[in-house]
């Protein structure tokens, strides 16, 4: 059974814990990781590491490969939605939450880190930096707006809309209301393609459009809108692009 466990505690009803045949490797796992943190571990030990967190007794070796031979590589699991990883044989709800706990933990310490370096976004070089990995490879399509200030210094970042491929819903006047709360004075507009195209489609023309003219009427800067594609294939910025 795929439970949430830290494996420590005691049984209900004092029932005897039958003994771990693989408790001398996670043993030896965990003092490498207490020595040396986790330079030298391979992908696998690092998945099959946190998965001991979910399993008290399963070896988690082979679920581990399974998760890097289904989507290619480290960074590509952590991106994986819950629903693509519950598809793995053997993998549950809560293997898929951990992953995801971890890698939402991730994206919060790098933007916190970004806010209080008050950081500011003058060009699309800028903003990816910024991003970092949070919009690579995710396997729907997600809006995020950056509200800032005269100074393009981020007073706030937000997502906005989360959609199936290709359907992400965005409302502008949601959008304006929200940095007029936040009295910023200016936005930038970002999304990614699962599909990992980077031109934009008609639909991401006319939004972008649409995002100008209700951004001109409150007089509030539309400094751009990009698209980022996955795999790092890089990004589209409208403004970079003659678009605005």
């Amino acid at each position: 059974m795929d439970r949430l466990t830290s494996g420590e505690g005691t049984q209900k009803n004092d029932e005897k814990v039958a003994e771990n045949p693989h408790e001398g490797h996670r043993q030896r796992l965990f003092q490498r990781f207490d020595n040396i943190g986790l330079d030298g571990f391979a992908d696998h030990e690092i998945l099959e590491m946190l998965l001991f967190y979910v399993y008290r007794q399963r070896d988690t070796k082979s679920l581990a490969k399974s998760l890097l031979k289904e989507f290619g590589s480290l960074e590509k699991v952590f991106n994986a939605g819950s629903e693509q990883i519950c598809k793995i044989p053997g993998i549950g709800i809560a293997s898929a939450r951990i992953i995801a706990v971890m890698r939402e933990i991730s994206i919060l310490l790098s933007r916190r880190r970004a806010l209080s370096a008050d950081v500011c976004i003058s060009n699309g070089s800028d903003l990816i930096r910024y991003l970092g990995t949070a919009m690579e490879n995710l396997p729907e399509e997600q809006l995020r707006v950056i509200f800032v200030n005269n100074a393009n210094r981020i007073i706030k970042d937000e997502v906005l809309s989360r959609g199936v491929e290709d359907q992400t819903a965005v409302f502008p006047r949601q959008i304006m209301k929200r940095a007029m709360a936040l009295h910023a004075t200016g936005i930038i507009v970002v999304h990614n393609h699962p599909t990992g195209q980077l031109r934009p489609s008609n639909a991401d023309l006319v939004i972008t459009r649409s995002l100008v003219a209700a951004a001109d009427a409150l007089a509030i800067r539309m400094l751009d809108h990009v698209i980022v594609g996955s795999e790092e294939k890089g990004y589209f910025s409208f403004r970079e692009n003659g678009l605005l």
